[in-house]
């Protein structure tokens, strides 16, 4: 029993960044998930694979339950939930892909590899586990092992449920964390497969060494592009399309993409809600002073500060509170008041101070029966052993005889505030934190009986009772409606993006354009709760209008017109139109002035060129373009050129990104560094390593591997 409690002491700290790959199902869970079906609804295929969409959405929930369980059940927000959504679609992907190539090659992890990671205990999925060493805090297989132990041997009918039901719940968490391991284990022989493949030679070695370490001075001159003016050449169609099939590789998406430009209307409070709302809070403030439920009260007023019978550390008080604490003298009333940083309209009472601590150390023994006399004689019993004045029994061993954790555990002020507590919960807490160090004290809690020790305390710091109401500015039923009317009437007149595009502005709205969305996108514009206005944009035709979505916290109002569809595939020349026609107007006016060149042979015949501008460059290595300020420009077929050409020799003309070059090499130098053949091989294979990483082979088999992603239709 002692393994869980060590465990359960950490439990609450537990938390493990959602953006680290955390769901692994490399064999059974994947298996199911990427089975061929008839009629299913289809979240997405994976090198020709359906992933459905109830599985997928299982395999979700089953993540959000790891991630509930290792954060104490705390509630994920639509932001973090989204996240999980994409995590376990891109680990999915990443599995299915690199699983794939696995097993092609025969890649496989053993059982003695994933011990091999457990006993070294670095691994981060281990390093946040709840399985950790109590001294060090840091991850120990021993009590794993410890814990693994104790769950095949437990037994259910002897074990409080609620124990029976935590190692349930852990031990699915350490199968989750195992099959992690797994998943990022053999992801990394592959990986390590690759990268430990680049590999270079003497040859290579030597080229690389002199390309870094010798360097030229060199004079140029240069005749920039834009000395030509564009009306002296012609630029076509077919220039354009020339130009855009050298590079159609590099505009090839994998999925659909839509341009949209939309109408987002954040619906806010007039001068009428504000009114009304100051009006309440002075209502709700004069009953403070009086009220003999202020727990009622305080919810009554839909406050966003919940009332807790507990004492609070400053830190659980807004800060216009804090602020205003010097202002009350005593048992008094402050407000009702605006605050201007939350927008909100406050009163609060503060009904009490004291300097209590912020931390405790404490052990308890619960003793419950179905007999409330023979509990309440038990309670006695083990009452008056601890505190008797000879002989005394001692608490661990007592807690031990009952089956109870014997080791103490601290709670902190963090642990609770902020939340609503009152009834029992508030005199445990009340009586724990009153307590001093090495006292002891029985109470009666929840039809049962509680036996506390103070262990030890720290840092005392001062506490208040108190009574808060805050409430934040919002819009009434009223003016959400003359929005929404408003809005509402427009979309009428302008069912066209163009109609959309003229009207606008004359009638107070404001068109955002999103010249790229992905139907894996969590929302328009950062506005959450846009996820049926992707689902509507990805399902309309060009220069189509939507209706009105309601989106954000509700307050938000939006209207999409598609402005253009981007295909699977080469994206269309069209789209980059613009920028390959100055590349086009370059080459034509490199074309121009190469023709007046041809007969340039020295540097005092380029110096006479029209528009030329003349320099000098030094230390230019073959190793790293050079920047030309003249032009301005970066020109890495200079270094080649400077690194070729014979001292004292003359060039010709040389076409770079600005202009058209000569260039006169004045000196050579060589570098004072000593070539080592064996050192500069290893610096070769690094950068290849560097270049070569998982990133890079996980987007070359994902550009390969035909991914196809709709869970935009059902999620």
């Amino acid at each position: 029993m002692a393994t869980l409690s060590s465990i359960r002491k950490h439990g609450a700290a537990l938390v493990i960044v959602i953006g680290i790959a955390l769901f692994a199902f490399i064999a059974g869970d994947a298996a199911k998930v990427l089975q061929p079906s008839q009629n299913s609804q289809l979240a997405g295929k994976i090198n020709g694979k359906k992933i459905e969409a109830q599985a997928f959405q299982q395999m979700v929930e089953e993540y959000t339950q790891a991630i509930n369980f290792i954060r104490g059940g705390n509630s994920l927000t639509e932001a973090e939930n989204a996240q999980i959504k994409d995590e376990v679609w891109s680990t999915l992907v990443t599995n299915e892909l690199i699983g794939e190539q696995a097993k092609k090659l025969g890649l496989t992890v053993t059982t003695a590899e994933l011990q091999a990671v457990i006993n070294e205990g670095t691994n981060p999925l281990l390093a946040q586990s709840a399985f950790r060493n109590e001294t060090t805090g840091q991850f120990d297989s021993d009590v794993l092992m410890k814990f693994l132990a104790d769950y095949a041997s437990m037994d259910v009918e002897v074990m409080p449920a609620e124990y029976v039901d935590y190692y349930h719940q852990l031990y699915n968490y350490w199968k989750f964390i195992e099959d992690n391991l797994i998943s990022s284990l053999l992801a990394q022989k592959y990986e390590t497969l690759i990268t430990e493949a680049q590999i270079s030679n003497p040859v290579a070695a030597e080229y690389n060494f002199n390309a870094r370490n010798n360097h030229a001075e060199v004079a140029y001159a240069v005749v920039p592009f834009n000395s030509v003016a564009d009306s002296l050449v012609k630029v076509s169609s077919s220039d354009i399309k020339k130009l855009y099939e050298t590079k159609k590789e590099l505009y090839k998406q994998p999925s659909e993409t839509r341009a949209i430009k939309y109408i987002d209307v954040t619906v806010k409070p007039s001068q009428a809600d504000r009114d009304e709302l100051n009006r309440e809070v002075g209502e709700y403030a004069a009953q403070l002073a009086t009220a003999e439920d202020l727990g009622a009260l305080i919810r009554l007023t839909n406050s966003t500060v919940a009332y807790s019978e507990v004492p609070v550390t400053s830190a659980a008080l807004p800060e216009d509170v804090v602020n205003n604490l010097t202002a009350v003298k005593g048992d008094e009333v402050y407000g009702p008041y605006y605050n201007q940083a939350d927008d909100s309209y406050n009163a609060f009472r503060i009904l009490a101070k004291a300097q209590l601590p912020d931390s405790v150390q404490y052990r308890q023994i619960q003793v419950a029966d179905a007999d409330a006399a023979r509990a309440q004689e038990l309670a006695d019993s083990i009452y008056g052993a601890l505190t008797a004045k000879r002989g005394a029994a001692k608490f661990a061993d007592l807690a031990e005889k009952y089956g109870q954790a014997s080791e103490p555990v601290w709670i902190a002020s963090s642990h609770y505030e902020g939340a609503a507590i009152s009834g029992d919960n508030a005199t445990y807490l009340n009586t724990l934190f009153g307590m001093k160090k090495g006292e002891i004290k029985q109470l009666a809690s929840g039809g049962g009986h509680l036996i506390i020790e103070v262990v030890d305390t720290k840092n005392p710091v001062e506490k208040y009772t108190a009574a808060v109401i805050k409430r934040p500015a919002y819009f009434s039923n009223e003016t959400y409606a003359a929005e929404y009317n408003k809005l509402s009437a427009f979309v009428a007149s302008n069912q066209s993006l163009e109609d959309m595009e003229a009207n606008a502005e004359e009638a107070g709205f404001r068109l955002y354009p999103v010249a790229e969305l992905n139907n894996a996108a969590h929302n328009i514009g950062g506005v959450q709760g846009t996820r049926e206005a992707i689902r509507w944009t990805f399902g309309a035709e060009k220069g189509e209008v939507s209706h009105i979505f309601e989106a954000g916290a509700n307050d938000h109002l939006m209207v999409v017109a598609v402005a253009d569809i981007h295909k699977a595939g080469y994206r269309p020349v069209e789209q980059f139109a613009d920028m390959f026609r100055v590349q086009a107007l370059n080459d034509k006016k490199a074309d121009k002035i190469m023709a007046d060149a041809k007969k340039v042979s020295s540097m005092q015949e380029a110096l006479a060129l029209a528009g030329v501008k003349t320099d000098t460059l030094r230390r230019v290595t073959f190793s790293a373009p050079v920047y030309v300020s003249k032009v301005p420009a970066s020109e890495a077929v200079l270094s080649g050129a400077a690194a070729n050409l014979e001292e004292g020799a003359f060039s010709g003309p040389i076409k770079g990104n600005g202009g058209i070059y000569f260039i006169q090499s004045i000196k050579k130098n060589n570098g004072v560094s000593t070539f080592n053949a064996a050192t500069e091989q290893k610096t070769l294979e690094a950068a290849a390593t560097r270049n070569v990483n998982g990133n890079t082979i996980l987007n070359e088999l994902y550009r390969k591997g035909n991914v196809e992603d709709t869970r935009y239709l059902f999620f």
